[in-house]
């Protein structure tokens, strides 16, 4: 039987009911007075007319927005964002199955617009940028379709490089590549080098496009040569060096660039001074991945086993410790795996511990660990202790209340108002997983932890 009211429903299918006369009318009667909903047809009928005519239109609305120059009320903000996707959408869209060598130029005169329309918002929510950066992606579906002029082509990429959005230029470069080909690329990189033997101040923005173009040619150092001594020696841009120069062969030089952008020497200093040892961050880690490959391209296998373990040991890198595992012989991984999980289960870093313990998984050892270390749970961290808890509660329910019990007591205690509604339902879930605790294990029980709960009297 069907349910009651379903044909009313707002659906595809039920207004194609309707037929084409009758909806054709009620979307003049719906567009009267709402100037989004005219435009929107409008352009669907220049596209069903053909491409030509719905670039035109594209055309005008894009000017139309290039050449305003009023601030956008707060109360129009949702509105505008609305229209700048619908038009990057039927570029990306509808124009490009048309004819993509009309929306590969359409979509970079859309995201000329990023600059202007960026001093005419208040985007504090990144809704105009994300709408931009979704056009950047777009490109990299519309380049391969298109088959453009690698001159006209190379005017907007230079145009939009020297006065687009900062950022966005050598991204879209990167994603019309394939539309330049490899005259376009050799041609566009001339005219980038030239422009920037003119400037005083070399543009960020031009060193980036000449690293994506020499990338695009394999040529190694050009790419390097747009970085200065200083940025060499940071371990990001060492890994990113190392890479291409792993790739090219010339592995010697990949070391050395690595040893020049050692990372972490300072840090790490600081952390031994003061009995809290570091943990590698992200570029750390980054260049690690870089020297494990040159290492492994090298045939230095058992070097890069070493570096992995050593690696795990200081960070606990779950995909760290993958890698290394999977290259043991049978059995040896076994043994391998067992040291590791005890090495994690008495890290120094309590919460990267847990995190790694629960990600690996070792349920078990997770548990273990929140019991023999309760007192040094940080209940600001909701992210790690919540996911935690759910994990282990079916097998070690006192652990997962006490995970719980931790985010309770901080909101409770700093009255962090936001994560009431959290605290609230964390302690009914707390309060169900009592019956399934037979030894408390000399911590309160639910209704002794709930009454000193209650003692907070800003819930």
């Amino acid at each position: 039987m069907k349910r009651t009211g379903s044909r009313k429903t707002l659906t595809a299918a039920n207004l194609a009911a309707l037929g084409a006369e009758r909806l054709a009318e009620l979307l003049i009667d719906v567009a009267e007075g709402h100037a989004q909903i005219k435009r929107r047809l409008r352009l669907e009928l220049a596209g069903e007319i053909g491409p030509d005519d719905l670039a035109a239109e594209l055309a005008k609305r894009i000017d139309t927005v290039a050449d305003a120059r009023s601030r956008i009320h707060w109360r129009k903000h949702k509105e505008f964002v609305r229209e700048l996707d619908m038009q990057r959408a039927l570029i990306a869209g509808r124009l490009t199955e048309l004819d993509a060598a009309l929306s590969l130029p359409m979509m970079l005169r859309f995201l000329a617009l990023a600059e202007g329309v960026s001093h005419r918002t208040a985007d504090a929510k990144g809704e105009v940028e994300a709408v931009f950066d979704a056009a950047v992606d777009d490109l990299a579906a519309i380049a391969p379709l298109a088959l453009a002029d690698p001159r006209a082509l190379g005017d907007q990429l230079l145009d939009l490089l020297l006065h687009g959005r900062a950022g966005l230029g050598p991204r879209a470069l990167k994603n019309a590549l394939p539309a330049l080909g490899a005259e376009g690329v050799a041609g566009l990189r001339a005219r980038v080098e030239t422009t920037m033997a003119s400037q005083k101040r070399v543009s960020g923005a031009l060193k980036a496009a000449v690293q994506v173009l020499a990338d695009a040619q394999g040529d190694v150092d050009g790419y390097v040569a747009q970085f200065t001594e200083s940025q060499a020696v940071l371990p990001p841009i060492g890994a990113q060096i190392a890479r291409r120069l792993t790739a090219a062969g010339r592995h010697d030089e990949a070391v050395a660039a690595l040893d020049r952008s050692t990372p972490g020497s300072f840090a790490q200093l600081v952390g031994t001074v003061l009995g809290r040892p570091t943990m590698p961050g992200p570029g750390a880690l980054d260049w690690e991945d870089a020297y494990i490959e040159v290492l492994e391209a090298r045939g230095q296998g058992d070097l890069a086993q070493d570096m992995r373990w050593t690696s795990f040991e200081r960070g606990l890198s779950v995909e760290r410790l993958r890698d290394y595992l999977k290259r043991l012989p049978d059995f040896d991984d076994v043994e391998a795996e067992d040291k590791a999980l005890a090495h994690a289960e008495d890290f120094h870093d309590l919460h990267a511990a847990l995190d790694f313990l629960v990600r690996w998984p070792a349920w078990d050892r997770a548990a273990r660990l929140v019991l023999r270390r309760w007192g040094d749970l940080d209940g600001d961290r909701p992210e790690l202790l919540e996911p935690a808890a759910r994990a282990i509660e079916g097998r070690h329910p006192l652990a997962a209340t006490l995970l719980l019990r931790a985010m309770i007591l901080d909101t409770a205690r700093y009255a962090r108002a936001a994560r009431y509604k959290d605290a609230q339902r964390q302690l009914l879930e707390a309060a169900s997983l009592a019956p399934a605790i037979g030894d408390w294990g000399g911590h309160e029980d639910a209704e002794a932890f709930a009454a000193k709960v209650a003692g907070y009297r800003r819930w």
